[in-house]
C-alpha cells in the first residue's frame, strides 16, 4: 500500500512514527567540539632532551565550517624554549581539503612575533596527509611551511608513518636566528601502535637538519645544526 502513496506523504507518516529518527535526519550536519594531538612526545639523542608537541588543536564546528586553537612547541632543562599559539578558521573546499585562515604568534622565543597565516591542508595524492602555510609577518618577512606524512599498514593495528617538514624564509632575521632560504627540514619515521582507533602511541627516530644562512648563524651562536633522536610518544583525539 505504501508504493501506492506519494513520496511526501511517506515521509511525514516515517516522522510521525519516528520523532528521534526525524531530529536526526534534520540535524545532520552538528556541530562538534573535537580535542587532537598530533604528536606528544619524548625525544632523547646525544643533546638536551625535550619534550614536544605538535599541532595540539581544540577544535568547534561543523563538517563544513570549524574554528581551531592550535598549538605546537618543544620544552627542555626545566622551561620552554620554543611555543606558538594559532587561531584558525578552517573551511571544507573539497572532499579532501580544507583551506585555513587566521592568526598565528610565536610566542617562545621572546619578543613574541604575530604571523597572518592562510594556507590548504588535507589529503594529497597517493594519500600523504599534507599542509602548506604561507604566513607574513612584520616589515614583510614571510614563511612558507610544508609538511607530509603518509600511515603505511604493516598490520590492522600497527601503522608505520615516515613523515617530511619544511620551513622557508624571505628575509634573514637573526634576532631569531633564521635565514633567508630554506631554513631547515624534518625527516621521522614512527612506527604506531593503534591501542584504539583514537589513541595510537609510537617509538621512532627524528632527524633534523638546518642549512644555509640559518646554519651559520647555529654555528655562531654555539649550536648544532643536524640532530637526530629516538622519539617516544602518542597521536590521539578525543
Amino acid at each position: 500500500m505504501l508504493r501506492t502513496l506519494p513520496r511526501p506523504l511517506i515521509s511525514l507518516m516515517l516522522i510521525a512514527a519516528n520523532p528521534a529518527g526525524a531530529d536526526m535526519a534534520m540535524n545532520d550536519n552538528p556541530v562538534i567540539v573535537q580535542s587532537y594531538v598530533k604528536a606528544l612526545e619524548y625525544r632523547a639523542g646525544s643533546g638536551e632532551n625535550s619534550i614536544d608537541w605538535e599541532n595540539a588543536e581544540l577544535r568547534i564546528g561543523t563538517d563544513l565550517n570549524k574554528l581551531a586553537l592550535r598549538s605546537s612547541g618543544e620544552w627542555s632543562d626545566g622551561e620552554v624554549h620554543h611555543a606558538d599559539l594559532s587561531i584558525l578558521y578552517s573551511r571544507a573546499v573539497s572532499a579532501y581539503w580544507n583551506l585555513q585562515a587566521g592568526w598565528k604568534r610565536d610566542i617562545r622565543p621572546k619578543p613574541h612575533r604575530d604571523w597572518f597565516t592562510v594556507g590548504l591542508s588535507g589529503i594529497s595524492p597517493y594519500h600523504f596527509d599534507s599542509e602548506i602555510f604561507i604566513s607574513v609577518g612584520r616589515d614583510g618577512n614571510m614563511n612558507l611551511y610544508l609538511e607530509a606524512e603518509k600511515e603505511i599498514l604493516v598490520t590492522q593495528r600497527i601503522i608505520l608513518a615516515p613523515a617530511f617538514t619544511m620551513d622557508v624564509y624571505n628575509k634573514d632575521d637573526p634576532e631569531y636566528g633564521i635565514g633567508s632560504g630554506v631554513s631547515e627540514t624534518e625527516i621521522g619515521l614512527r612506527l604506531r601502535y593503534a591501542i584504539r582507533k583514537n589513541f595510537l602511541p609510537y617509538i621512532g627516530i627524528n632527524w633534523v637538519q638546518q642549512y644555509g644562512d640559518t646554519a651559520e648563524l647555529s654555528r655562531l651562536s654555539g649550536d648544532k645544526t643536524s640532530d637526530t633522536r629516538w622519539v617516544f610518544g602518542f597521536k590521539g583525539w578525543y
